[in-house]
């Protein structure tokens, strides 16, 4: 493995587990077993790597909200419980980031300015995925640009901030947590679902 890419793992690992704003060059290094000059010789300093880190996380959401090919529409709700869950297990992922979202875009303009570029590709992307799940029966449509707008801004802010209410709910956040955060969105997608989608997805709110 790269050394670049040996940081950026580590970098993720520590930031997880810790909390980003808090670890120095110097905590990373000394987790990594490697000289600061070392680390310095790779990235600059901590902004430059959470920036890279944050990046990677653009590229796989994008990767997940890139609408599959035509499926059945039984396969097409299935698939929209999966664009939840993968969209969940990459907020798991880099979860440091969602949990210090604010902090961390006020301390680097740089990285404050690629969060507003990503939302802007994420609402268009949330437009197309809407279109494509009307199509297929899923979703019913929404005339209204101000309710696809509210739709869209009540996802955005509840998906990003699942980590830190559940953080003071949970003492340690796991898999449940993510199922919890599904569950959630869910319910929150039911009036803007076909009659037979909210049927499907009923068993998702039985209790146990």
């Amino acid at each position: 493995m790269k050394t670049k890419e040996r940081i950026l793992l580590g970098a993720l690992d520590l930031f997880n587990l810790n909390a980003a704003t808090e670890v120095t060059t110097n905590d990373l290094a000394r987790g990594l077993k490697m000289s600061p000059g070392n680390l310095y010789f790779h990235y600059k300093n901590k902004e430059q790597i959470v920036r890279e880190l944050f990046k990677r996380l653009a590229q796989e959401t994008a990767m997940i909200w890139k609408p599959q090919t035509k499926k059945s529409n039984n396969k097409e709700k299935m698939e929209m419980v999966e664009f939840i869950d993968r969209n969940l297990q990459l907020y798991w992922k880099y979860r440091f980031f969602h949990r210090e979202l604010y902090t961390l875009r006020k301390v680097d303009p740089e990285l404050s300015r690629l969060w507003r570029a990503h939302l802007q590709k994420m609402r268009r992307l949330m437009i197309v995925l809407h279109k494509h799940w009307v199509r297929a029966g899923v979703m019913l449509p929404i005339q209204s640009k101000y309710e696809m707008e509210f739709l869209g801004e009540l996802l955005f802010v509840a998906s990003n901030s699942f980590m830190q209410f559940f953080e003071t709910v949970d003492r340690s956040p796991n898999q449940r947590t993510v199922d919890k955060a599904r569950k959630h969105i869910l319910r929150m997608l039911m009036p803007y679902l076909s009659v037979e989608t909210q049927n499907s997805f009923a068993i998702f709110f039985k209790e146990k």
